[in-house]
């Protein structure tokens, strides 16, 4: 039996001799290698927690203790670990785990996780919260310095500092990446000792040895007898002492820095947290470094590719969305050198990175900091650039303030990429991007625009650039629908609409790629003599009036068909303008995903789940023609 079939529990583990640990670390691993290529998810970042992950669960005792990720999608371990290895291989699947933290799925997964730099504060909360009611559970929250190049992860640990609780560690992942490689200050200070790190200390065989030549290297250390003898961070205090600037700003913000530790080495990781919380008078900052996708050949030698591997793909490809953005982008910036691009941490999800490649110096990623990335682009547009940002729906959401008040109250030209808008698939719940058609319709001057197709998209972000206010373009995830594209791009006249298929009482309004699922049930029902128009309803705000007064004039049932939340979207937005007519109106049907959180699987079948399929719009006219509802 292997030693993992007899992990059942985070008690379990903690009987497992300490010597069979890595053979633990590897089981752990292949099991991860096989499902993440089978069902598509985050390889690399697994990967490389595993062995840290293992540490954390020997010492602590989940769920009396919390564990907390920032990000969760590096929790396959804390899964296998914590009860779920048997059915670890449906996960990302309809009815299967989810690939973050899932309260509903085990009580060792405290919150649903799925945004960057959170964890710091929901470690304080989560902490004082024990403190207040008299429990005794402590708190470990494991960030990414991908995660802390967010500006929100600084307000955490400010606050963490500022309050010092007893029962909370905070231990840095260093793996010098989020999905590609990190930016920023702390990427500057990575790299300012690291080489050095490696080439005193990696290569010092005494050092290796630590354990067996302690007494000899004591003498080297200031204060070192009375560190060995006090035994907190025995090997972090060297290392601090030969390169002494590492650890100083970690100290000097008021946390106890230790480290570097060795994130591979399950003996000491074990030995440093659990010293830490023993020990130390200040919260405990723990300095890992760990190697992304580490144990798996592709995933070490390509981290960036493998940071997130779709499933294999069957047959033949057309192009993504995101490929069709950045080819429209240089298309654009090689006509108009005023066009600049900024993305979130985002560049290879976005396409952007090959248009960097081409325009380095027009191309920004800023980190995973949307409320900068928001407010950056509102000054460049105010000094005459013509700023496209492009961040993925759901991370948007994080910089409404700075759309509201930095761009939309100042009118200004910047023109918002939302890539992943409406369901996404295997990532679920916090990735679903299906708030965006309301709330970025909220602010005053803002247009937003939403293609039906890739011709549409690249005809809509040349429109975006030509106009000269805030400009939001909404487009989904994965493979573009497959239509021609034109050789030269077509200015989409704001506020228009389009009639696609002329009908008679009933409309079906499509929104996106929508507009071809209401022909195709279109067709379907002209085959029971029912003949329904169809429109594309390419602009949400403004809408456009002559749509609305022919819908109030010779349509008496609307059925609008929406990729997103049933509150706030293109619906309310249609049932606003209808209000302010006299006369005649007609009655609005919607069809959307809900007012809901929506769960993972694949995108038709989710589409299916939610009655966004064909079917389920035949079956909605038909009851309407019946005279239901």
């Amino acid at each position: 039996m292997s030693l993992l079939e007899g992990i059942k529990s985070p008690q379990d583990l903690k009987k497992v001799p300490l010597r069979d640990l890595p053979k633990l670390a590897q089981e752990i691993r292949e099991l991860i290698v096989s499902t993440v290529n089978r069902n598509g998810g985050h390889m690399a970042s697994n990967l490389g927690v595993v062995e840290l992950t293992i540490a954390l669960h020997r010492i602590f005792d989940s769920p009396k203790d919390h564990i907390i990720f920032d990000v969760s999608h590096q929790s396959y371990a804390h899964k296998i670990l914590t009860g779920r290895a048997q059915d670890f291989a449906n996960i990302r699947t309809s009815g299967g785990y989810s690939g973050y933290f899932e309260p509903s799925e085990s009580e060792h997964d405290i919150l649903a996780l799925g945004h960057a730099g959170c964890g710091p504060s929901l470690a304080l909360g989560i902490a004082l919260g024990e403190i207040m009611r008299g429990g005794e559970g402590y708190i470990a929250c494991i960030i990414g310095d991908g995660s802390l190049t967010t500006g929100l992860a600084y307000e955490g640990l400010s606050n963490i500092i500022q309050e010092n609780p007893s029962n909370l560690m905070v231990i840095l992942n260093d793996n010098g990446m989020a999905i590609s490689k990190t930016v920023g200050w702390l990427a500057r200070w990575r790299g300012k000792w690291l080489p050095t790190l490696r080439d005193e200390l990696e290569l010092d065989r005494d050092f290796q040895q630590f354990e067996q030549v302690a007494a000899t290297l004591a003498p080297k250390v200031p204060l070192g007898d009375v560190v060995l003898g006090l035994g907190k961070g025995l090997k972090s205090a060297i290392q601090k002492s030969l390169i002494p600037e590492m650890g100083h700003v970690w100290d000097e913000m008021g946390f106890s820095y230790l480290g570097p530790v060795d994130g591979h080495n399950i003996a000491e990781l074990i030995e440093v947290i659990d010293k830490a919380q023993q020990y130390s008078d200040k919260v405990p900052f723990i300095h890992v470094l760990t190697n992304k996708g580490r144990g798996w050949g592709p995933a070490t030698q390509d981290p960036t590719l493998y940071h997130q591997p779709g499933p294999p793909k069957v047959g033949p490809t057309k192009p993504t969305y995101s490929r069709v953005f950045a080819d429209t982008v240089a298309e654009i910036m090689a006509a108009d050198e005023k066009v600049v691009a900024i993305s979130a941490a985002m560049l290879e999800g976005t396409g952007l990175a090959r248009v960097k490649e081409r325009f380095p110096d027009r191309v920004f990623d800023v980190g995973i900091c949307e409320q900068h990335a928001v407010s950056v682009a509102a000054g460049m547009a105010r000094e005459g650039l013509k700023p496209i940002v492009a961040i993925y729906s759901t991370f948007l959401q994080r910089a409404f303030d700075q759309i509201v008040h930095d761009v939309c109250m100042n009118d200004l030209h910047v023109v918002f990429a939302l890539d992943r808008a409406g369901l996404v698939g295997q990532d679920g719940k916090t990735h679903h991007g299906l708030y965006d058609l309301a709330y970025m319709r909220i602010p005053p001057n803002m247009i937003v625009a939403v293609p039906r197709d890739e011709a549409q998209m690249r005809n809509l972000l040349f429109t975006g650039i030509q106009q000269s206010h805030p400009f939001c373009l909404r487009y989904p995830r994965g493979e573009v629908y497959g239509v021609a594209m034109p050789n030269e791009p077509e200015i989409s006249p704001v506020g228009t609409a389009e009639v696609i298929r002329e009908g008679t009482s009933v409309c079906l309004a499509g929104v996106g790629e929508l507009v071809y699922t209401a022909l195709d049930a279109a067709v379907e029902l002209s085959k029971e003599d029912i003949n329904v128009e169809v429109v594309n309803v390419r602009y949400i705000k403004p809408l456009d009036p002559v749509l609305v007064g022919h819908l109030c004039d010779h349509i008496n049932d609307l059925i609008v068909l929406e990729e997103g939340t049933s509150v706030g979207g293109v619906t309310a937005s249609l049932l606003e303008a209808i209000s302010q007519r006299e006369g005649r109106s007609p009655k609005v049907h919607q069809m959307a995903v809900g007012d809901i959180f929506a769960s993972q699987g694949e995108i038709p079948e989710l589409r299916s789940r939610y009655g966004l399929d064909v079917d389920s719009v035949v079956a909605k006219v038909r009851v309407i023609i019946e005279g239901g509802d």
